[in-house]
């Protein structure tokens, strides 16, 4: 993911929407509705979020992807992606995005026709929340590698609870990780800060490798680093875990240092708060750190 990434990916509900409409061309009532719909809110994520939850009483759809230059979002309503249909938004000739919706099944004509007047109702208010999300983003990101900073880190992991609370999930779906670099103090301490922080910078990018479009990495403080994952289980972390280390000795840059990460793993499960979950997090980072790095 690039600086810019915004990476959102937010379940809305877990149900199949069942009536739809039948008529291809939507009339003037239905686009007001949308568009009164789309005007709750401009932040990017919630704007998609309100736009699924409307667009889903027309074609069903099981998830919608907006990609822009380095921003991308995602809204998952339920699993299924073998099939999708892409559409390219602008607004007054200017490109802004591509959406994408998914399903288990392929789309009909005239459900396709409806999602491209669905998406053309939805570019003048993602103008807008794409401009927010750039200026959010500068103060969000963090200034050496480009990844979220810890006021990001903690703001997307107290919302991260939030989703899931408000999902009434019994167990699962998201997983926080905690990385710390092994040997880094003696890479800054013999080589230099210059030397130290390309490799804080090539960390950052190896990061960006092993995470899905749904996912957040940040740099929390130093060599310290954080990465949520959503929907995941402490399985599907695992598997991140071993991309990562095969990406580090992958890397030439980091591999020259001998430099590796130590890792944590919380997943979250009803009562636990951020301070819980990044303390379990925390206390196997530590156990898992080597008694020399």
């Amino acid at each position: 993911m690039d600086s810019l990434q915004l990476a959102q990916s937010n379940v809305v509900s877990p149900r199949k929407i069942s009536h739809f409409s039948s008529t291809v061309q939507l009339n003037p009532a239905q686009k007001l509705n949308i568009i009164e719909s789309l005007q709750d809110s401009l932040q990017l994520d919630e704007l998609l979020q309100n736009f699924a939850a409307v667009a889903t009483n027309y074609v069903e759809f099981s998830a919608i992807r907006l990609v822009s230059d380095a921003i991308q979002t995602e809204v998952n309503l339920f699993e299924g992606q073998r099939y999708y249909r892409s559409f390219s938004l602008n607004h007054n000739n200017q490109p802004l995005a591509i959406a994408t919706f998914t399903r288990d099944t392929p789309f009909q004509r005239s459900e396709i026709e409806q999602l491209r007047q669905l998406s053309q109702i939805l570019q003048a208010p993602l103008k807008h929340a794409l401009q927010i999300a750039r200026l959010q983003e500068r103060v969000r990101n963090d200034y050496l590698t480009g990844i979220g900073n810890r006021a990001h880190f903690d703001e997307s992991l107290h919302t991260s609870i939030e989703q899931q609370t408000r999902q009434n999930r019994e167990q699962g779906g998201l997983v926080l990780m905690l990385l710390d670099l092994n040997k880094f103090k003696q890479v800054n301490d013999t080589l230099g800060h210059p030397v130290g922080d390309q490799v804080l910078i090539n960390f950052a990018e190896v990061l960006k490798t092993v995470i899905r479009s749904g996912d957040q990495a940040f740099r929390i403080g130093g060599d310290e680093f954080a990465m949520l994952l959503r929907p995941a289980t402490e399985q599907s972390a695992k598997k991140v875990i071993n991309r990562l280390h095969a990406k580090l000795e992958e890397s030439p840059q980091l591999a020259q240092y001998d430099v590796s990460a130590s890792v944590g793993v919380s997943e979250w499960a009803p009562g636990c708060n951020s301070e819980r979950l990044i303390q379990l997090a925390d206390e196997q980072l530590y156990a898992n750190k080597p008694t020399a790095s």
